[in-house]
């Protein structure tokens, strides 16, 4: 009985061993999948200053990678509110969005583009779209996602992560990822705040975004990189 036991308890642990390799492989298989093909690059100008002050402390660009194969809506979406777009009778743009949410070591949001409480959002489908889908993961950091009211309530807002993030992958549709600037989305990070609101004012100043006329393959280290990185043809652009 007690050999019999030992088997079971081998069996066992070979079980779970086989099931880790399987979640690896499932996560590798997130970035290997063909699923980072890059068909659209948006940009941001950041400037960050005292609320009362007379001038910029910090000013910056964030490039930034769209997938538009694998969540064409979501990209859709926000590469018409960077460049700017006129929607029942309204302009909507991302241009004068603050950033009014930061987490110390975590994410950086932004969005509302009709005030700055964090409590303004809407879409070129309507006030809500529907998740699309959760094929792309909270990987590193620099990645972009939709912020939400729960399931199926994406506007305008998102976030960018500081960190990686798996256990919000299912939760969040995941967009984007910075190419280039990431001394501007730490920097909007390392600002001091009060609770979760920052205590200077982080203002997209300007933004924009294209359609690329030839799509590029994002390579596995440049999906986990936490540094600047350059591939494609990103240039300032703004019509896509």
């Amino acid at each position: 009985s007690r050999r019999i036991s030992s088997r079971i308890n081998v069996l066992i642990d070979m079980s779970i061993l086989q099931l880790l390799v399987c979640a690896c492989a499932l996560s590798l298989s997130l970035v290997e999948a063909g699923n980072l093909t890059v068909t659209h690059e948006a940009w941001f100008e950041i400037e960050i200053r005292d609320f009362d002050g007379p001038g910029e402390d910090f000013h910056g660009k964030v490039n930034i990678a769209l997938f538009g194969e694998t969540v064409p809506m979501t990209v859709m979406n926000f590469v018409s509110l960077a460049n700017g777009v006129k929607i029942r009778g309204k302009k909507l743009s991302y241009k004068n969005a603050q950033f009014h949410r930061v987490v110390k070591d975590f994410i950086i949001q932004t969005g509302d583009i009709f005030g700055a409480n964090g409590y303004g959002s809407t879409s070129i489908y309507g006030e809500q779209f529907n998740d699309e889908n959760f094929i792309l993961s909270h990987i590193s950091s620099g990645w972009l996602a939709m912020a939400n009211q729960g399931p199926d309530s994406n506007g305008s807002q998102f976030f960018i992560i500081l960190t990686k993030a798996r256990w919000m992958d299912g939760k969040h549709v995941v967009f984007g990822k910075v190419t280039s600037g990431y001394d501007v989305i730490n920097a909007i990070g390392d600002v001091e705040v009060d609770g979760n609101v920052p205590q200077k004012l982080i203002k997209i100043v300007d933004s924009g975004a294209k359609t690329l006329k030839k799509t590029w393959d994002m390579k596995k280290s440049d999906a986990m990189s936490e540094k600047d990185f350059h591939k494609g043809s990103s240039d300032d652009s703004k019509k896509p």
